[in-house]
């Protein structure tokens, strides 16, 4: 069974705004668990939270908490050369843009893509977020 990619993917629209932000910890760091088993969000994840809402208050389209259906796409430039996966900052991040106000919840995310760039020291991600 084929089918075209019109009907896989949505097409790219213009970003309602584009936001750069530090790249994401991974997940292993960004949460902590008690002894009893417990997550909670440590002490990486509170501060890179803090990032995204300091990053957020600079853009005047993001005070508006976003309700509706979401593309999100993310550029991850590569702090180094070791072996990463796409996947694993993909959590830290996302929460941490619920967390900031930039919609009301991940669910809303109907297109979500990651593409990965060239190393850059440090790295860092640009998310362009758009309505569906």
């Amino acid at each position: 069974m084929t089918t075209s990619s019109k009907a896989r993917f949505p097409a790219r629209r213009k970003p309602t705004f584009i936001l750069r932000l530090p790249y994401p910890p991974s997940i292993n760091n960004y949460y902590g668990v008690t002894r009893s088993g417990k997550r909670f969000i440590g002490k990486e994840g509170q501060e890179y939270r803090r990032v995204v809402v300091e990053a957020l208050r600079e853009i005047p389209e993001s005070n508006q908490t976003l309700t509706g259906r979401l593309q999100v796409w993310v550029e991850a430039w590569m702090p180094d050369r070791r072996k990463r996966d796409l996947d694993n900052i993909k959590k830290a991040l996302l929460d941490s843009m619920t967390h900031a106000g930039v919609y009301e919840d991940d669910s809303q995310i109907d297109d979500l893509r990651s593409v990965r760039r060239d190393v850059v020291k440090g790295g860092y991600v640009i998310v362009h977020v758009c309505e569906l």
